[in-house]
């Protein structure tokens, strides 16, 4: 997994339709296409409040304004049928639908978090209040659902809705950094793992440029350039997905450092990604647990020809490769040492490799001099 998942899509979310409402009348919900009567009712009724809900194929997500809200809705449903089951953050409803074959399942999740717990906790929440229970156990699922958790803070306005979500992760991400090791190690898990990854990568920066592979929403290059860690121009991410180099350029322009960081649409196991020459330092953090087994000899040797200096690889240890997360093999200590001692066979000058446990496993691969 890579902070805020590699699915953050937004492209699809100038695709998702407002489809449905939630209108909360005395002891009514209603559930039902934006029309006529969700007109007629609200303008007969200073008590209804339309909840715009973001349909994700049988699931409709929305966003509460507190908890007496939530068990208001939750009473209203299950008087219509509905299956309930409370979380810490979420209350999820459920109910088959019986006119229609094959019989399929409607689902409602609804959360009341303010805008501000609007970050990369919402991956842990949904990780450990559904998943572990059975729910979203395909990537698309879990992506699905997280990319409309995010916008359910903003129905309207989705773009901003994902702004608010990246600018928030990046702050905690600043501020755990900053306050040293105490402070990493409290609050939000995925969060603190990542703070605690990237302040131990900026103590192994080598050198004024940066390469970061698998960039995703862009956090770690962003956190480098705004340090000042490299020269200006000279940090390059890249990512396979165009949405996600999207999401980088948002969150890169929304903090003042567009300029400083040079985005590009690459597959790390394709030949045109070598045209990106190399680097001081190469840093590819939780992306090898998601290629396929038979994809690391290459991957491996694509990185060590576009690294100058120093290649940093952080991957997590799992006994389980997370499926909703995308990851397609695990890692084990034994196993970051087997391709540790590969890579250094690679490559025909002299070179060293250490591994370091850090939030899962750390491989450090130093050239001693440029090829």
């Amino acid at each position: 997994m890579q902070l805020t998942t590699r699915q953050a899509a937004t492209e699809r979310q100038h695709r998702w339709k407002h489809q449905g409402e939630l209108s909360i009348q005395g002891g009514r919900t209603i559930i039902e296409k934006t029309g006529e009567r969700a007109e007629r009712e609200s303008r007969s009724s200073g008590r209804v409040r339309h909840l715009r809900a973001i349909n994700v194929g049988n699931m409709r997500v929305l966003a509460l304004a507190d908890e007496h809200e939530r068990e208001l809705l939750a009473r209203q449903l299950s008087r219509q049928g509905w299956s309930i089951r409370r979380t810490s953050h979420f209350l999820l409803a459920w109910r088959a639908k019986v006119a229609e074959e094959p019989l399929s399942v409607e689902q409602l999740l609804a959360h009341w978090l303010s805008e501000q717990e609007s970050d990369n906790r919402l991956v842990d929440y949904l990780q450990q209040e559904l998943v572990r229970d059975g729910w979203l156990q395909s990537e698309a699922d879990f992506s699905a659902v997280l990319n409309a958790l995010i916008v359910s803070f903003e129905p309207t306005a989705p773009v901003r809705a994902w702004r608010r979500f990246a600018l928030n992760t990046f702050t905690q991400l600043s501020e755990r950094i900053a306050q040293g090791p105490a402070s990493i190690a409290t609050g939000s898990e995925t969060i603190a793992a990542f703070a605690t990854i990237y302040r131990r990568l900026l103590s192994l920066l080598w050198g004024r440029s940066l390469l970061d592979v698998g960039c995703a929403c862009a956090y770690w290059p962003l956190l480098v350039a705004r340090g000042g860690h490299c020269s200006p121009e000279s940090i390059v991410a890249v990512d396979r997905r165009a949405e996600a180099l999207r999401l980088s350029a948002l969150l890169a322009e929304a903090l003042g450092l567009a300029a400083q960081l040079r985005l590009e649409q690459r597959d790390l196991c394709q030949p045109a990604f070598l045209r990106l020459g190399q680097f001081d330092t190469v840093t590819a953090i939780h992306l090898l647990e998601h290629l396929e087994e038979s994809e690391l000899p290459l991957a491996l040797k694509q990185l060590l020809k576009v690294t100058r200096r120093r290649l940093l690889i952080a991957v997590p240890y799992e006994e389980q490769a997370q499926a909703c997360y995308g990851h397609r093999q695990v890692f084990s200590p034994a196993k970051l040492q087997f391709w540790g001692q590969w890579c250094l066979a690679q490559l025909e000058e002299e070179a060293v490799y250490w591994c370091e446990d850090l939030c899962g496993g750390l491989l450090v691969i130093e050239r001693s001099q440029q090829p």
